[in-house]
């Protein structure tokens, strides 16, 4: 206890600018812990005190008054202050507890992110370790950072490059060593794996299994590759059928994880109400919007190959597998679940099925805009796409350039500079003076139109990303040529949890 003692108040001298001025909390396991670290720092020469919830009322509200004050440098505490306290001058929270709940974590970390004229940050200190074996470093970190496991891992190998302006976190080398193999540990990462905890956990739904077993469906799909194999395998249900699975089979087991980036409210419910059907929807009775969306699905689940098939052919082959069908019923309904932010359909007056602010792969794209049929198929890997029959430039924006994915013509200057505007370059050898460098310039005179989708990078954890729909632009300036550096304006603004993941270029 007192060679902890020790690293804990070395720490705080090294972390501390003024440690004199700091108005601290920490956060205790128990009673008993908190007034032995109060009378511990009080012998050390600071001035510190304890209360819980046994401390009367007006005790209570005098040691805040004394923290406050400045009369307290630190005021320890057992799950008093998780929430409802309000002391913006708290500069310093301390972590002397393991908290497994990401929301109580956050709530902690919450009492020292108040503003306040008297200090120009917060230092946290957190000298918690790996409480136990299945202690969840990643629960933790995800809830102070948003984004995946994968993207955590490159956060912590990388030394956290993105964080907000005026932000620091960081990890020794053997704490660093430490999370990034608990990460790797902590979830089932081969199949044998997950199988014997699945069968820990018992016949269960897709949602109860993900919670179960604290993964993602990201994180599952690359381990499971589809719920109704996994289910066959583990023998449950008569849906999950009996024996090898079919070809047909297997080529739906390998697309269904193609679909988890599925945002669009509108067409995850419009899906769900057809998978309903018993039969296949008729490809001759569909309008055409209702086809293109149709289309969309098919090719994420059965592929964009040469040998594609036609769109009749796909819909009865799918619903030949009916334990596919229950599949995509309860992924599409946690899909639906999960969707935190509005997709509102595009205003336009073509049958292209897609929504503002929703996610896209590149054969959805081409398939929406009718550029992918049962005769046809226009597909591409250009950043730039011209479709003649709606008179709309549609580009594809990868934020982050690869060195080796692309080439040094094609590393464009690409950011938000804010909610409403964006700065693209064009393709390299696009001049000012060109049919194309014109339209770009006058699109709006000459009834063409120009339209954004947007990715942070190719790929991640080895999965190809999907682009997000920013909607229409419109020309506002540009400078130079051979590229093109044009600023556009877009129609609608950028929802604010979009806009730091795409002004990362700045």
């Amino acid at each position: 206890d007192d060679a902890r003692l020790r690293l804990i108040l070395r720490e705080l001298e090294d972390k501390v600018t003024n440690l004199d001025s700091m108005r601290a909390l920490g956060f205790c396991v128990s009673v008993e812990h908190a007034h032995w670290m109060a009378r511990k720092f009080v012998a050390a020469g600071l001035r510190a005190a304890a209360l819980d919830a046994s401390s009367p009322r007006e005790q209570r509200a005098e040691q805040i008054r004394r923290l406050r004050s400045g009369e307290l440098q630190i005021l320890f505490a057992v799950d008093l202050f998780n929430e409802g306290l309000d002391i913006p001058e708290i500069d310093t929270v301390l972590f002397l507890r393991p908290t497994e709940s990401a929301i109580v974590f956050l709530q902690q970390l919450g009492r020292g992110l108040r503003l306040h004229p008297s200090k120009s940050c917060l230092t946290v200190l957190d000298f918690i370790g790996q409480a136990h074996r299945n202690f969840r470093f990643d629960l933790r970190y995800r809830a102070l950072l948003g984004g995946s496991r994968d993207q955590l891992k490159q956060q912590i190998e990388a030394g956290f490059p993105f964080l907000p302006a005026g932000c620091s976190l960081q990890l020794d080398r053997v704490s660093s060593e430490r999370v990034l193999a608990n990460l790797s540990e902590s979830l089932p990462s081969r199949r044998p794996q997950l199988l014997a905890e699945a069968r820990r956990l018992g016949r269960c739904s897709l949602a109860a299994l993900l919670e179960g077993l604290g993964m993602e469906l990201g994180e599952f799909y690359k381990v499971a590759g589809s719920w109704a194999l996994l289910q066959r395998e583990l023998g449950w249900g008569a849906g999950a059928g009996s024996g090898e699975p079919t070809a047909d089979e297997e080529r739906l087991g390998r697309g269904v994880g193609r679909l988890l980036h599925l945002d669009d409210t509108d067409r995850l419910t419009f899906l769900l109400q057809g998978l309903d059907s018993r039969e296949p929807p008729q490809a001759q009775n569909l309008n055409e919007t209702d086809r293109r969306r149709w289309r969309m699905l098919l090719l994420q689940l059965w592929g964009t190959s040469p040998d594609r098939l036609g769109l009749q052919d796909a819909l009865d082959r799918l619903w030949a597998c009916p334990a596919f069908l229950d599949e995509l019923r309860e992924l599409f309904a946690l899909l639906l679940e999960r969707t935190d932010h509005l997709a509102p359909p595009l205003v336009w007056d073509q049958p292209v099925p897609l929504a503002l602010h929703a996610r896209y792969s590149r054969a959805e794209i081409y398939a929406a805009f009718g550029l992918i049929t049962d005769t046809q198929q226009t597909t591409g890997q250009s950043g730039v796409l011209f479709d003649r029959a709606t008179q709309c430039d549609v580009f594809f924006i990868t934020l982050k350039k690869s060195e080796r994915l692309f080439s040094p013509t094609t590393r464009y200057n690409d950011y938000a500079i804010s909610p409403w505007e964006f700065h693209w370059e064009s393709q390299s050898l696009t001049r000012e003076a060109s049919a194309t460098g014109q339209r770009y310039i006058h699109h709006a005179e000459r009834g063409s139109r120009v339209m954004l989708f947007v990715r942070e990078e190719s790929k991640r954890g080895g999965v190809t990303l999907p682009f997000l729909c920013l909607g229409f632009a419109d020309y506002v300036s540009h400078e130079g040529e051979r590229p093109m550096a044009i600023r556009w304006r877009l129609q609608r603004a950028i929802p604010a949890a979009f806009v730091p993941e795409l002004a990362l270029a700045v």
